[in-house]
C-alpha cells in the first residue's frame, strides 16, 4: 500500500471512530419510522452513513428529509416507557439511555393519549446523560386532571438541549 492510500486509509478509519465514539451523533438505533439508506460517499458532517445497513430506524420525526444530516437523523438517546400516566398517577417514568460517547443534555417529551390514541396532554423533561449511561426519569403531566383518561404514554423526539 502506497503512502497516500496509507493515510486516506488511516483518515478514514479515525472519521469512522469519531462517528462510533458520539463526536457525530449518526449511528445507534431506537424505535419508530424507518429511513431510507444512504448510498453517497460524500461528507456530510461526521461522513460515515452506512450503506450497508439493512434497516435502520429512529424515533419519531418525518424521516423524509432529501439531505439529512448526522445530528437530525439519530436522535442522541433513545427511551422506554416503564410506566404510564393513568388513574392516580400524573406523570410517566421512563428508562433512558445514552446513544453516544460523549456526556450530552437531552429533551425527551411524552405525549399522554387517550384510548383513541387521541392526546390528552404533553409533557417533556431535560436529562444530563454521560456517554452510554442509562438513567430512570418521570415526566409530569401538565393537565393533571386528566390523568384518568391516560391509556398510552409515547416518546417523541428526543433531542440534543441547548
Amino acid at each position: 500500500m502506497d503512502m497516500g492510500r496509507r493515510i486516506r486509509f488511516t483518515a478514514v478509519l479515525v472519521t469512522v471512530v469519531f462517528a462510533l465514539t458520539g463526536f457525530s451523533s449518526s449511528g445507534g438505533s431506537s424505535s419508530g419510522g424507518s429511513s431510507g439508506k444512504s448510498k453517497s460517499k460524500s461528507s456530510s458532517g461526521g461522513g460515515c452513513s452506512s450503506s450497508k445497513s439493512k434497516k435502520k430506524t429512529h424515533t419519531g420525526g418525518s424521516g423524509s428529509s432529501a439531505t439529512p444530516s448526522p445530528s437530525s437523523t439519530a436522535p442522541p438517546a433513545h427511551a422506554v416507557v416503564v410506566t404510564c400516566a393513568g388513574t392516580g398517577k400524573t406523570e410517566a417514568t421512563l428508562k433512558v439511555t445514552s446513544d453516544v460517547g460523549a456526556a450530552r443534555t437531552v429533551r425527551i417529551p411524552v405525549v399522554f393519549e387517550d384510548a383513541q390514541r387521541g392526546t390528552l396532554d404533553s409533557g417533556s423533561v431535560r436529562v444530563e446523560l454521560k456517554a452510554r449511561e442509562t438513567k430512570t426519569v418521570t415526566v409530569p403531566m401538565t393537565l393533571p386532571g386528566k390523568a384518568a383518561e391516560v391509556k398510552n404514554c409515547t416518546v417523541g423526539r428526543i433531542e440534543k438541549a441547548y
